[in-house]
C-alpha cells in the first residue's frame, strides 16, 4: 500500500479514535469483520479493500482527496444537509415574519376596536344622562296630572 495512503488512513483513525469512536466501529463502518484487519490496513501488511475506501468516504465522510492524496479536509460535510438545513432556516424566518405582520395588523385591529368602544362608552354614558333628564323633568308634570285635588271630589 503507498505510504501516504497508509499514513492519511493512520491520521483518520487515530482522529476518529479522537472523537471517541471505537476501533470496532470503525472497523465495522468500514466492512471490516475485525479490527485486526483495519490495523494490518494501517501498518501496509494488507492492501485497504475498495470496499473498505467506499465505507470511509459513505459511512464515514472521509474526504477521499485527503485518504489518497492528503490534500483538502479530512472529512467532508454533508452540503446536502447543509442546503437542507438552510431552506428550513428560510422557511421559518419566512414564517416569522408572516407572523409578525399578522400581530401587528392584528394589534392595530385592536386599538380601533378599544377607540370604538371607547366612544360608544361615552355614547352611552351621553344617552343615559340625556334619560335621566328626561325624566327629571317630565316628573313633575306626571306628578301634576296625576294628583288629586278637592275639586275632583264633590
Amino acid at each position: 500500500m503507498d505510504i501516504k495512503l497508509k499514513q492519511n488512513l493512520g491520521r483518520i483513525i487515530r482522529t476518529l479514535e479522537g472523537q471517541g469512536m471505537k476501533p470496532t466501529k470503525i472497523a465495522h463502518s468500514i466492512g471490516y469483520t475485525t479490527t485486526r484487519q483495519l490495523y494490518n490496513s494501517i501498518e501496509g501488511q494488507s492492501m485497504l479493500s475498495t470496499k473498505a475506501v467506499k465505507g470511509l468516504i459513505e459511512n464515514l465522510n472521509v474526504n477521499p482527496m485527503y485518504l489518497f492524496l492528503g490534500k483538502g479536509e479530512m472529512f467532508l460535510s454533508d452540503e446536502s444537509e447543509i442546503e437542507t438545513l438552510r431552506k428550513e432556516n428560510r422557511e421559518w424566518i419566512q414564517r416569522h415574519n408572516e407572523v409578525v405582520k399578522t400581530v401587528l395588523e392584528l394589534n392595530k385591529m385592536v386599538k380601533e376596536l378599544e377607540k370604538r368602544n371607547a366612544d360608544l362608552i361615552d355614547l352611552s354614558s351621553a344617552a343615559i344622562k340625556y334619560h335621566k333628564s328626561q325624566i327629571v323633568e317630565s316628573s313633575p308634570e306626571e306628578t301634576d296630572n296625576n294628583s288629586v285635588t278637592p275639586e275632583d271630589h264633590p
